[in-house]
């Protein structure tokens, strides 16, 4: 590299760019640290468990199948049912979905699975999700699915 007139050194743009670079590693490790070390919560649970609901339920009524919920205490899944028999859905949207520990869902006196009608139609169902003292319900109106904090024990 040939010296300019006796100058050396970094310009302006070039030092701008290495602190742009180095601002944006740090950027990535901050989040990636903080993502890992965030352990799954009701809340985010109980909003995947609403938007596949909701997903699941639209395509119900698009594609003019039956669909059903199916849980446990531990997971849930989405049933497609022919008429006849009922069958666990093997795509990303229908499979089987494990809760992390310590999250339990709870649907009281009632038992799988929950028919998601083809015209709108479906059970409405009040779906609980509970670890400790957090809570939340995934209201199934038959229609659309919506998160709520549930209130206190």
């Amino acid at each position: 590299m040939e010296s300019r007139g006796g100058e050396s050194g970094m310009t302006l743009v070039e030092m701008l760019a290495v602190l742009a670079i180095i601002g944006v590693a740090a950027g990535a490790t901050a989040l990636g640290i903080g993502a890992a070390t965030r352990a799954p919560s009701v809340e985010s649970e109980a909003r995947r468990l609403s938007s596949r609901l909701q997903s699941v339920a639209d395509e119900a009524m698009v594609s003019d199948r039956p669909v059903a919920f199916t849980w446990d205490a531990k997971s849930y899944a989405f049933l497609d049912g022919d008429g006849a028999a009922w069958r666990e859905g093997s795509d990303d949207g229908h499979a089987r979905h494990r809760l992390p520990a310590g999250i339990r869902l709870d649907m009281g006196r009632r038992t799988p699975p929950l028919l998601l009608g083809v015209d709108g139609s479906g059970v409405p169902a009040a779906i609980g999700l509970k670890a400790g003292d957090d809570r939340w319900l995934v209201v199934y109106d038959g229609l659309s699915a919506t998160p709520v904090a549930a209130p206190a024990a």
